[in-house]
């Protein structure tokens, strides 16, 4: 605990403001256009609200440009951004946006696509086949992917309500649905949730679909858009009381797994006692080293944290979960990686919640982060970040981060509505 804080009381003097200041244009307005569709964009007393809307405004204040938004249906609006008669188009799934003629933005918000069925005696997961009766709302998102799956989807209905009502006369075997409309529809549905059970399918984003003749004329605009999106986090991208719950179950059970080994306690030690006698700038030399080797692998510090005996744990560790666990590290008291796999971006670690909301604060501290997209792979990932208790009573060893694909995690387990 001494040397966690003070990482964190001698790192502000360090720390500049990574907020770039963007070329606002006094003149433009940018003209966006959305439709309604809750709880991403909805009328609230009269003015359009929701999720997707308020990560927009976000994000365009950061910008510091103006810009208006207007209603459309969808297939005119995506004409309309084409055409260059509006600039963006929000909230658009990659499965709907065209691709060839503009470009997403990084997600907004994301849909979670849950299969509902009537839950039976014994909990079962429902898998799509092909000789399942299922059902989505009609020109959805969900109702385009299960055509693309070969689905046999002919019973489509208007509202997930609809839907629900479809479910629990047994004209279908299973509905696809966005949880987020589940919640509202099974009310109206006079259905009760505790007769419904859940299986987790997939998440799809939602972003802003921006033509390629607006970007052509607006170089570096889609880079300024997509950097301010992370300092505008929707809450729907934070995982929900289910979702937590099975995540926090998977990355114990590896955490459990990992303070078996009688070497790995003992080694954090080791490494808190030496990183103990340096001074921050010093440490923040270190990091930069580490940076500036990393992707060459040709110095000391980069080498120590690769050939690290615990690192081959790690790895081999990650392999046997065959993609549920994408990453694991390892951080001493002063924040600084030990192990890992793969090698992280960093060496220092005291500048992130993984250590502030572990370490820092002692024994049993958990943290769990929001959902984040890697757009080079299309897929969502989860860090459950772990204090891990030394050898003396309220002691801290260092810190465990334990990275989840979170779809994977999700699909390996049988879910109930609450």
């Amino acid at each position: 605990m001494r040397m966690a804080a003070k990482a964190l009381c001698l790192l502000a003097p360090f720390m500049t403001s990574l907020v770039a200041i963007p070329q606002a244009s006094a003149s433009e307005v940018l003209q966006f256009l959305t439709n309604i569709a809750p709880p991403y964009q909805e009328m609230v007393e009269g003015a359009l609200d929701g999720s997707s809307m308020r990560t927009v405004s976000c994000v365009m204040r950061r910008l510091n440009q103006r810009y208006e938004v207007d209603l459309a249906p969808w297939l005119r609006a995506r004409e309309q951004v084409r055409l260059g008669a509006a600039q963006g188009l929000f909230s658009v799934a990659p499965d709907f946006a065209d691709l060839a003629n503009g470009r997403l933005s990084l997600p907004l918000a994301l849909e979670r696509w849950v299969w509902v069925t009537m839950r039976g005696p014994k909990p079962a997961r429902f898998t799509l086949e092909k000789d399942r009766h299922v059902a989505a709302v009609l020109g959805s998102n969900q109702l385009k992917w299960l055509a693309g799956q070969g689905a046999d989807a002919t019973g489509a209905a208007r509202t997930a309500v609809q839907l629900l009502r479809m479910l629990a006369a047994g004209r279908v075997d299973a509905v696809l649905v966005d949880e987020a409309e589940l919640h509202v529809a099974w009310k109206e549905a006079g259905v009760d949730p505790t007769s419904l059970a859940l299986t987790f399918e997939r998440y799809m984003p939602l972003g802003v679909y921006f033509s390629n003749s607006f970007l052509a004329a607006h170089p570096g605009f889609l880079d300024r858009f997509n950097q301010e999106i992370a300092a505008c986090p929707s809450s729907n991208m934070a995982l929900s009381p289910m979702e937590r719950r099975v995540v926090l179950q998977v990355a114990q059970q590896i955490r459990a797994n990992l303070l078996a080994d009688p070497h790995l306690v003992p080694a954090l030690l080791t490494a808190g006692q030496g990183s103990a006698g340096l001074s921050v700038p010093q440490i923040i030399e270190r990091d930069r080293i580490y940076r500036q080797h990393r992707a060459a692998m040709d110095h000391l510090l980069v080498q120590a944290v690769r050939n690290h005996p615990l690192s081959s744990l790690l790895a081999q560790l990650l392999a046997s979960t065959h993609g549920t666990v994408v990453e694991l590290q390892l951080f001493d008291e002063a924040g600084l990686t030990l192990a890992a796999d793969p090698l992280p971006s960093d060496l220092w670690q005291a500048d992130e919640a993984k250590f502030s909301q572990t370490v820092a604060l002692g024994p049993d501290s958990i943290f769990i982060d929001a959902i984040s997209f890697d757009e080079s792979t299309s897929q969502f990932s989860v860090q459950v970040s772990f204090a891990l208790p030394g050898k003396e009573p309220n002691r801290v060893a260092g810190g465990l981060t334990v990275g989840l694909n979170i779809e994977q995690t999700l699909n390996s387990h049988h879910i109930n509505p609450p």
